[in-house]
């Protein structure tokens, strides 16, 4: 392993690469391997529900909630999914439609429009203490469409006041019209798909824009009056390298958005580039240049740029733009449940998990019919609940009270013997009011969420 880390000081000359190289050499590697605490590009899970989807039963909407409606209002962190795209970027694994026309998309969002209706008759009213519009790519919609798609959701339910309401856009699709309707709208927060600032990984990877357009499309976001601009980029992309890598921090620090999100690639059975890795793993970057991008991540945005991490790959520039629709997703969904709508999204509330139907077809023919479009799900029992919010909540940090308020233990006692375990790795700190992830830890994120599947859990993923 040192002569590798030595390799790559050769061979980019960098004095970030070098930091993130010091870096990699103080990690304790050789003993969380053995441990069992290293990542597997193959087989590398990331983890969004507990259990997984593929673990889920298919469950209906009747079994779930009672035919009449069972209360005076909700509270939900709100998801809308629009699937639509121009055609597909080959690493992306979400459920999505290429090429839809003017009328598939109008027929789609009548089905939204059914769909929020029915949850607020069931919930007798909705309130929304975040919402966020994903995709498939949001920014398809035509200026009109977005103006009906946020008219719709605002028709349904009660925005509360000051919350996040972010949508998301591809640079392709950031023109000035559409920025105007969501300013008008009241849209606080956009999140723009770059993913790299080098043409040619745009290119092979199917982007349809380049880096010079991306940016644009940040200028164009933030000249038209929403200050709250995030970044997305991807590290582990086919043909990456750490130069490559460090010229696109270097473009964040020049254009310094509200918040930047690096995301390491998930290699997802099924995509094209899931393929493209099985017939030639050596046009990907390797495991060790891998975990340098992610420590130069934090070297970069951190150390040099004052920015700070929340949650692990989450990058923020000051603490007015965190990011409270995935603060809802991962750490406070036994406290405000998460309400999705739309094919294939996904919703944790009053004890379920589940998913809608990953198909616009079948999902909208329920709906016609006046029910939900509910596919797979999993009620989980007190303990499976408490074993998701660790899961998932640590990669932000877990509050101690507020674990113990909503469920009536102490975060620590009730797993005592995995975060001695997780201590001794130098993976996590327990403080009196805090259990955060250390340095290491959150290059092992999901590795460390993953040792609080129970047994019977495991069994099924």
């Amino acid at each position: 392993m040192r002569e590798i880390w030595q390799e790559s000081i050769r061979a980019h000359e960098s004095p970030l690469v070098g930091r993130a190289v010091e870096r990699a050499r103080e990690l304790p590697l050789a003993s969380l391997r053995e441990a069992g605490f290293y990542r597997d590009r193959g087989k590398y899970f990331l983890n969004i529900s507990y259990p997984s989807l593929q673990a889920m039963s298919e469950v209906s909407a009747a079994g779930i909630y009672p035919p009449a409606a069972s209360g005076t209002g909700r509270r939900v962190a709100l998801y809308v999914h629009m699937p639509f795209c121009t055609a597909e970027c080959y690493y992306c694994h979400y459920y999505k439609k290429f090429g839809q026309s003017s009328g598939a998309v109008d027929t789609y969002l009548g089905a939204i429009d059914r769909e929020l209706e029915l949850y607020q008759r069931q919930f007798g009213g909705l309130e929304a203490v975040s919402v966020y519009v994903g995709g498939g790519t949001p920014s398809y919609l035509n200026p009109d469409q977005i103006d009906r798609l946020l008219g719709i959701i605002k028709a349904h339910t009660s925005i509360q006041k000051g919350a996040e309401v972010c949508f998301e856009m591809h640079p392709e699709s950031t023109t000035a019209d559409r920025v105007s309707v969501l300013v008008g709208h009241g849209v606080n927060r956009v999140s723009i798909g770059v993913e790299s600032f080098e043409d040619r990984l745009l290119k092979a990877e199917n982007r349809r824009h380049t880096a010079q357009e991306a940016v644009a499309a940040f200028e164009r976001v933030r000249g038209g009056g929403i200050a709250n601009v995030n970044l997305d980029l991807i590290y582990g992309l086919r043909g990456q390298d750490l130069s490559g890598w460090e010229y696109n921090l270097d473009r964040i620090a020049v254009l310094q958005p509200t918040s930047a999100t690096m995301y390491y690639l998930r290699l997802k059975t099924g995509t094209p580039e899931y393929k493209l890795w099985q017939a030639d793993p050596k046009s990907f970057p390797s495991d060790e240049e891998l975990m340098l991008m992610h420590i130069m991540s934090f070297e970069k945005m951190e150390g040099q740029l004052g920015y700070t991490q929340s949650p692990v790959d989450w990058f923020i520039r000051d603490p007015s733009f965190f990011h409270t629709y995935q603060d809802y997703n991962w750490r406070r969904s036994d406290e405000t449940p998460l309400l999705g709508v739309g094919a294939s999204a996904y919703s944790a509330i009053d004890g379920w998990q589940y998913y809608n139907v990953n198909d616009t077809g079948r999902y909208q023919a329920a709906l016609s019919e006046a029910r939900l479009p509910i596919w797979r799900g999993e009620h989980l029992p007190p303990e499976e609940r408490m074993r998701r919010t660790v899961m998932l909540g640590i990669k932000m940090g877990i509050d101690r009270s507020v674990f113990r308020t909503t469920y009536g233990v102490d975060v620590v006692d009730a797993f005592e013997s995995m975060w001695q375990r997780l201590s001794d790795l130098g993976l996590v700190v327990v403080t009196d009011q805090m259990v955060d992830l250390t340095y290491t830890g959150k290059l092992f994120a999901d590795e460390v969420g993953q040792v609080f599947y129970s047994a019977a859990m495991k069994k099924r993923m």
